[in-house]
């Protein structure tokens, strides 16, 4: 049995996120208003921009020279804290449930696409009717991600599933990637790692001992990215890896 360690953005899931849109900042400043937090729509655009570099900058002087994540909850607790008028409206009985309806909207609102990529599916019906394991490593927060892929159809193929904002960290932090080994005891040797970004999922793949398979479902030039890959086993001499420039991921199976 092989290990399939897979990232799900631009790997398994074709996803456009749209932030300049002047309606996305009006229902969120009017839902906003609805729990007595007083917005204009573009005051609470310019808020959300501030506070969410700022506590990308928090987390990042408490952890120095790690690739940390954050939790947006932060960003959207500090928003309804920090109102600049706030008035008597409707009480939030349990904020925690509130912070995360709050996530949920803000990411329906500001998607524009999410579908699985062609063939996405039938790879991971064909990997687990083979018996292998199936892993998600992804950088995310797991309200948006669990949505998402449970819009794709996705849920069911994982056995596992380590999502960055969970633990602080996100790829290619090497601890993140090693974590999952650990956990499950895996043998580098029976891993693999598909992701679409070499200095994020092929780094960490690398640094682990792990081999990589690199989707370029961006169509970038192959010789950039071959270039890119030649310099990252400059590092990790002993590192493994293939490019599918097609971004039809069943060619991993061989088919």
């Amino acid at each position: 049995m092989k290990t399939y360690i897979f990232d799900l953005y631009g790997t398994l899931i074709d996803i456009h996120t749209e932030l300049h849109n002047h309606k996305v900042w009006k229902a969120l400043s009017d839902m906003y208003a609805c729990y007595g937090a007083i917005y204009t729509p573009e005051q609470f655009k310019q808020a959300y921009l501030k506070f969410n570099k700022e506590e990308w900058k928090r987390v990042e002087e408490l952890h120095p020279d790690t690739y940390i994540d954050i939790q947006f909850k932060n960003v959207f607790k500090r928003l309804f804290d920090e109102a600049p008028i706030h008035t008597e409206v409707l009480p939030i009985q349990d904020i925690e449930t509130w912070l995360l309806f709050v996530e949920t909207e803000f990411r329906r609102l500001t998607r524009i696409r999410c579908k699985p990529y062609r063939n996405t599916i039938k790879t991971l019906q064909t990997l687990k009717q083979q018996g292998h394991q199936i892993i998600l490593l992804s950088n995310a927060q797991r309200s948006f991600a669990l949505a998402e892929m449970g819009i794709c159809d996705l849920i069911p193929y994982f056995d596992h599933m380590y999502i960055s904002a969970d633990y602080g960290i996100r790829k290619p932090e090497k601890v993140f990637m090693q974590k999952v080994l650990d956990d499950h005891q895996l043998d580098v040797c029976d891993c693999v790692m598909i992701g679409n970004e070499v200095g994020s999922d092929m780094q960490v793949a690398a640094s682990c001992g792990v081999t990589g398979i690199l989707l370029n479902t961006a169509h970038r030039k192959e010789k950039v990215i071959q270039k890119e890959l030649e310099s990252l086993q400059q590092e990790y001499p002993n590192f493994q890896y293939q490019i599918i420039t097609s971004g039809d991921i069943l060619e991993i199976l061989g088919e």
